[in-house]
Formats: structure tokens, sequence, C-alpha cells
């Protein structure tokens, strides 16, 4: 007994040292082939993974890469004896059963696929997980259809008609039944109203085609028709009118929501703001007039009421046909109405909020949008600057509204031509030695562009430089783009950029008739100064701001012809479509343009507005 003692003992270590190196060797070959795998050479890998797998056929991270990599070189009968290997081991694993299947169905062989699927079912038909395998092989395989069938088979099979309802509506989707997806979605919020969100989210990726959206509509309300009392299909049938961009009927049903959930003007609220924010600034009024009458007490007065100052404030400016004319437009030859001032609803709205909520932020904001209104609309520069020193004087305890109230100030002193007492608010921003926020690197920027505009370009370079360095501040695409104009145009005579200088300036001080006659005096003056694309430019944008849109499109269409190499022509062809899809209202020429710049400049960076717009104007819901 002994002696077999240590014979065995002498013959363990190498043993040992055997079976170790087998199981190097395998671990090499398999790290090798998934070498081979990542860079695409897959008839080497599969080599590799047989010779591994021949050793060891219970290894499923090596089963997986063949079968991954069989059905990659369209090897199914490979994949097929794989499957079948695993399976003569494993018969009633409902999973790989299901994978077969749909190797079959690569195959073409459809019968023997349904035959191996029941296979699966019948090893266990009365548990959810079955038809969970069945039905994403079948999804796999593209059998919507019968994936469906499965699930709806599964309820039965079940006994619970709850089931599946998320994968059947989502296959519907993916079959356009959009009427059929939408019943599902409505049975899983009955089932689970708290699930609204999860269908909504799931609905809106067919509501962005018109027949996806009129289906949604109509079946929810005939749903909410039969069951008047489901407040969550109220809400979606809310959701779907403004999808639809039908506020009139959303906010009718709002007040339905809000009456019945007791909900004291909050559904309302909600729906007001969203119209706001959406554009609707009729539907947003009457949903903010109705809650302040409705609910004296609203518990959210203050926003609510500024909201609806902003309303009547965008209410306006719709109806302003000057605000894109500038300054000069206003005050010659477009008097306003004496009974109704423009924007003089939005002004009294706010000073109503600031003086029932005096010393807070909704009031120093409320300060900021009348002094922003008298600078941009009215062009009130003495107005505007007394409310925002007013701001800078009272509210310095909220130091965004402050800082925000400080570099308008500095703008509004630009626009006066008083360019020392703008660079001192500026300053009063920018003079840091460390930039935190987007309104300091702003007035960094301005900063810079004083030095521009007063010729000094070498000083505007240096500070340009050191707002280009953060590459994640919105403000430095502005320096980087002013900083190359600059160092373009600086050489080898800087006149024409003097000029182009001193016409940027009357810009931003909205003196645009005059902006524009310096723009067209560079063209006519330097006509072979690499400016003159940027000043064409500039005075195609000046014209179109003062509703001249033929002479614009002219401008527009010179840039095109006669700088073919110019780095602005895709912003020119934008241009365009924008004068004919604004000015002109002609809608087929605004598609025409911006389908031209889609198919010369594929890669510009206005490309996807321009597809955007191509789908608004065609009246795509998007």
């Amino acid at each position: 007994m002994r002696r077999l003692f240590l014979i065995l003992l002498a013959i363990t270590p190498l043993w040992t040292a055997q079976t170790l190196s087998q199981g190097r060797t395998a671990d090499i070959k398999q790290r090798l082939a998934e070498s081979y795998e990542r860079s695409g050479d897959l008839e080497t890998a599969v080599q590799l993974y047989q010779e591994v797998y021949a050793r060891d056929s219970s290894n499923l991270l090596i089963f997986e890469a063949l079968r991954r990599d069989y059905l990659q070189l369209k090897l199914h009968d490979k994949a097929v004896a794989l499957f079948e290997g695993y399976l003569a081991r494993n018969p009633k694993d409902i999973n790989m059963l299901s994978q077969l299947a749909a190797v079959y169905v690569l195959k073409s062989e459809e019968t023997k696929a349904n035959e191996i699927w029941e296979r699966a079912i019948a090893v266990d038909p009365s548990h959810e997980v079955t038809y969970r395998f069945v039905g994403s092989a079948m999804l796999q395989s593209r059998q919507f259809d019968r994936a469906i069938n499965i699930y709806q088979r599964g309820r039965t099979a079940c006994g619970d008609p709850k089931l599946f309802t998320g994968d059947i509506a989502y296959l519907f989707s993916v079959m356009l039944k959009y009427p059929e997806a939408t019943r599902e979605y409505l049975n899983l919020i009955r089932q689970n109203p708290p699930q609204l969100a999860y269908a909504e989210s799931r609905i809106s990726s067919y509501t962005g085609r018109a027949e996806g959206l009129s289906a949604a509509t109509l079946v929810v309300e005939q749903a909410v028709k039969s069951e008047p009392e489901n407040l969550p299909f109220q809400q979606l049938r809310s959701w779907l009118y403004m999808e639809g961009k039908h506020y009139d009927r959303a906010f009718e049903v709002c007040k339905i929501i809000d009456e019945k959930t007791k909900a004291q003007g909050h559904e309302l609220f909600n729906f007001a703001m969203r119209a706001l924010n959406e554009r609707a600034y009729g539907a947003a009024a009457a949903a903010f007039t109705v809650i302040e009458k409705k609910y004296p007490a609203f518990d959210q007065m203050s926003q609510l009421k500024f909201g609806h100052a902003r309303t009547l404030e965008e209410i306006d400016a719709e109806g302003d046909t000057t605000k894109f004319s500038g300054s000069q437009a206003r005050t010659e030859g477009h008097p306003e109405s004496p009974a109704k001032p423009l924007y003089g609803s939005a002004i009294s709205a706010y000073e109503r909020v600031i003086a029932e909520f005096p010393k807070t932020e909704i009031a120093a904001r409320s300060m900021l949008r009348i002094a922003t209104l008298k600078q941009e609309r009215l062009f009130d520069l003495d107005g505007s600057r007394a409310a925002l020193e007013n701001i800078t004087r009272t509210y310095g305890m909220i130091p965004a509204v402050a800082e925000e109230a400080t570099l308008r100030l500095g703008d509004v002193y630009l626009w006066a031509g008083d360019m020392e007492k703008a660079a001192a608010q500026y300053k009063l921003l920018a003079g840091r030695a460390v930039l935190v926020n987007q309104l300091q690197e702003t007035a960094a920027l301005h900063l810079a562009e004083l030095d521009y505009f007063q010729k000094r370009f070498q000083d505007a370079l240096t500070k340009l430089k050191s707002l280009t360095r953060n590459a994640s501040s919105d403000v430095t695409n502005d320096a980087l783009s002013l900083q190359i104009f600059i160092q373009e145009n600086i050489q080898p005579s800087d006149a024409a950029l003097k000029e182009y200088a001193q016409a940027d300036l009357m810009r931003r001080r909205q003196k645009l008739p005059d902006a524009l006659a310096a723009f067209q005096s560079i063209v006519q003056t330097y006509p072979k100064s690499d400016i003159v694309d940027d000043a064409l430019l500039s005075a195609g944008d000046l014209l179109s701001r003062l509703d001249r849109s033929a002479e614009a499109l002219a401008a527009y269409e010179r840039l095109l012809k006669d700088f073919p190499e110019s780095i602005l022509l895709d912003r020119a062809l934008m241009k365009v479509g924008e004068v004919y899809m604004k000015g002109m209202k002609d809608s087929v020429k605004a598609i025409a343009a911006y389908q031209k710049l889609l198919e010369q400049y594929p890669n510009s960076i206005y490309a996807a507005e321009a597809r955007k717009r191509i789908r608004e104007l065609r009246g795509d819901n998007i």
C-alpha cells in the first residue's frame, strides 16, 4: 500500500504539469482567436475557437464566439451542428432551442424553425419566460407577426392577459400598425397608470409620422369616449393634441383634468408653460388668464404672472413688423397706436410683477425684461439704462440677474456710442483673474470687440487668443471666428478691415441703413480684397432685416457666383433659403435653396437646420 502511494506521489506532479500546460495552451489560443476576430479575420478565429471548443465543450464563452462567427460567415450548417451538439447534452434548454430555430430561419427552413420553437414551448408551456425566449428569438429573426402570436398565446397559456403588453405594442409599431400599437399602450396604462410617461415615450416613436399621429389620436379619443373617467387617458389625449400642435383642444382637455384631479390650477399651469415654450402664445395666455381668475391664491402666482407677461411680450413680437428692421425703422415711419403702444401690455404686466413681488428674483427678472424690451425693441436707451442701473443697485444679492444686467448695461452704452462706459461695465465682469461663467466670458469677448471696433486689431487679437483656449465654452466659437477674420484681413493693408470694423460697429449700434451703406461701399471700393465676400454677406443680412428681400437675394447670389472658393457659401445658401422662407413666403424656392445646400455641402454645420426647415416647409410633423 505504501509502495502504491509513493508511485502516485511520484506521477502526480507530472500529471498536474501536463494539465496546466494544456490549460495555458487553450487560454493562449482563445486570446489569439479573440485577436483575430477583432481584426476581422473570422476564418482564422473560427479555426482556433474550434480547437479550444473541441477540448472543452462546456465553455459557453467559446460556444458564443463560434455561434457569432458562424452566423457572420453564413456558415449556417456549422451553427446548426454547434447548437445540436449542445442540445444533445441539454435537451431542455429553451433559450438554445429558440436560437437554433432562428438559425433555421436564416437557412430559409421556416417549417423546421417552427417545429423547434414548438419544442421549446413544450418544455415549459405555462411559464412567462418560455414565451419571452421564443418571442425574443422571433423578433431577432424579424418574424414580427409570429412573435405577436406567441406573446398572445403566452397570455392565454399563463392565464394573465396583462403579459407582454409592451412587447406587443412595440411590435405593432414596428409593423406600422399604429392603431393596434396604441390600443396595447392603452392596455398598459389601464393596467398600470404610472406607466403613462413610458407609454407617451413609446408612442412618440411614431407620432412623428402624420399617419401615426392621426391613428394614435383617433384611438385615444375613442378610448376617452368609452372611459371618460380614466384620467390617464385624458392626459394622453391632451399630450397627443399638443404633439399635433392643436393647443386649443389640449387646453380644453387640461381644464377637465385640472377640475377632476382637484389640481387647483397646476395642470393648467404646466400646460401654459409648455405652450409658451412651444410658441403657442394664444393658448398659453388663455391658460394663464384662467388660472389667475379662478385660483387667486395659486401657490406659484409670481411665476404665473411672469409667464403671462412673457407670453404678452411674444404675442406683441409676432405682430412687430419692425423688430428685424432696427431702431431707425421704428422711429421713421412706423408710429405705434397711442391707444395701445407696442409691448405696452407686456411692460405693464412686468411692472405689476415688480409691484406685487418686490425684492424677489422674479421681480428682478421682470425688470430685466423691461430693460431688454426698451433697448432691443423700443430703442429707448435712456429707459433701458435706468432699469438696468436699478437692478444693479437694488438686486445685487441676486448675482445671476445682477451680472446679466451689468453685461446688458455695457451693451446699452455701446449702442449709445459711449465706448468708455461700455468698457467699464464689461470690465466689472471680465476684470477677474479667472472667468468662471459664460456671462464673464461674454464680457471679455465684448472687450475684444471694442478693440476691434476702434481698430486696435493687435489688442483685440491678444484678448481673443486667451478666449479660444477653453474648448468647452460657448463663447469660444465667436472668439475664434473674429480672431480668424482679423488675421485673414489685417495684411497686407488693413484699410478695408478698418472700414469693415466701422461698418460692424454701426450694425452693432443698430444704425442699419448707415451700416448697409458702409458694407456696400467696401464692395465697390475694394473689389479685389478678400473681405468682399464677408461684406456681401453682411449687406445681404442687413437688406433682409430692412425687408428688402429682392436686394438681399441679389447680394447673396453675387457672393455665390463671384466667390466660388469662399468659406461662406454654405451660409449664403442658408440665407437664401431664409429670405425665400421668411421674407418672400415662397416655400418652393426656399426648399430648393436648402436642398442645394445639402447636396453641395452635406457636412455643413447648417445641414441639420436645413433638413429641419425642409420638413417644416413640407408640413411634416416634427
